[in-house]
Parts: structure tokens; C-alpha cells; sequence
């Protein structure tokens, strides 16, 4: 198997020696490491066991020591009792953090947990608003992430078994980003690890061509 990616992590799961991993070529250089929040009263009332700044830790250590490093993370909007206050330092360590990705949920009571019982709820308004804040500033910094790759040439694994809709075949390069290539329909490429050249954005997604 080439390839091996991790899906997602807690921090407080990541023994200290676990970049070095990262040293074999087959272990993908991405990791999907939940946040949830950015303040640590709110990480407190979710029982969390991670502070922002162990996680700023972790973070820095991937991406010294893993050329190329992709994190990808989870964030709650309203959680019961999130202030303004408390949603601005979200909204600030998101911004000055960075993630490739973030996948955005408002927060939704589930039946027999302690977080449905909390004092404070959040109106659905306000969640919503939110989660549009933080989309935004999300968006951000995918585009910023990807345009760090224009002009470069890497592997990407092509999925799929025929170029998708916009007409390109589509596949992930091993830190996870999104990748369409041109590429005839009739070109044998699913399941293929090739190398492209990326050139450009388009629709969130870098677009390639073969160097092969």
C-alpha cells in the first residue's frame, strides 16, 4: 500500500514522538485534529482535555518538523453559554492559526447529554451567524493554502473511474488538497498515483496538468 492517511485525532491522543512517524514516505503528510472552539472557557464547559495553546504546540511541531504539513479541524459554533467575548477568541486563533480546512457545525442538543442540559442556550440566529463568520474566515484560508502550491509538482492519487463534471479528473495530493486534472476522458488514470503540475484555482479546487 503507498499510501496510508489518518483520519481524525484528539490532541490530547498525540504522544510526543509522533511526527517522527511521519518520517516514512507512505504515512500522508495531513491530520484532521479537532478544535472545536478557540476559547478556553468554552473548551472547559465541552470538557475538553486541550487548551488552545497546547494545540497551537501540536501544531507548530507538525508543521516543523512534517514538510508540506495539512491540518484540518473541527469547529462548534454556539455551544450553550458562548459569549460574544468567547467567539471573538475563536474567530481570532482561527485567523491567526490557519487550517486548510475546517468543517463548521452549529451546535445541536442531543437528548441525554450534559451539553442539552446546559444553562444559556444559543439562540439559532446567532449559531447561524456564526457559522457564516467563520465560513468566511475558512474560506480564507483554504485559498491561501492552495495558492502556496501553484507552480509546484506533486503526486496526486486519481479517484474516480472518468473526469467528473467540470470535465477534469479528480484526486487528493498526500497533504489532502483537492486536485482537477486536464486530462482526456480517454486517459487510464483511476487509481493512479501521477505526478501533475499545479497551475491554477478554480471552484475551490487546484487545477493540474500530467507531467508524465
Amino acid at each position: 500500500i503507498p499510501r496510508v492517511r489518518l483520519g481524525s485525532i484528539e490532541p490530547w491522543d498525540i504522544p510526543d514522538n509522533f511526527w517522527q512517524l511521519f518520517e516514512s514516505p507512505r504515512l500522508m503528510p495531513h491530520l484532521h485534529m479537532p478544535l472545536q472552539s478557540g476559547a478556553n472557557s468554552v473548551l472547559r464547559r465541552m470538557s475538553r482535555r486541550c487548551k488552545t495553546e497546547d494545540f497551537s504546540q501540536l501544531l507548530q511541531n507538525a508543521r516543523r518538523d512534517v514538510p508540506d504539513f495539512n491540518v484540518t479541524t473541527d469547529i462548534i459554533a454556539g455551544f450553550p453559554g458562548e459569549t460574544e467575548e468567547e467567539w471573538r477568541s475563536t474567530m481570532e486563533y482561527v485567523e491567526q492559526t490557519g487550517f486548510g480546512h475546517m468543517h463548521i457545525f452549529p451546535f445541536s442538543p442531543r437528548s441525554g447529554t450534559k451539553a442539552a442540559t446546559l444553562p444559556n442556550q444559543v439562540a439559532d440566529e446567532v449559531k447561524k451567524s456564526r457559522c457564516a463568520q467563520l465560513d468566511s474566515i475558512a474560506n480564507q484560508w483554504k485559498q491561501k493554502t492552495m495558492e502556496n502550491y501553484i507552480g509546484r509538482s506533486m503526486q496526486v492519487l486519481v479517484e474516480g473511474d472518468k473526469p467528473q463534471r467540470n470535465g477534469l479528473w479528480n484526486g487528493y495530493t498526500p497533504n489532502f488538497l483537492r486536485v482537477g486534472i486536464q486530462a482526456p476522458e480517454t486517459a487510464a488514470l483511476s487509481n493512479k498515483i501521477i505526478e501533475v503540475k499545479l497551475n491554477s484555482i478554480k471552484d475551490a479546487l487546484l487545477v493540474a496538468e500530467t507531467t508524465e
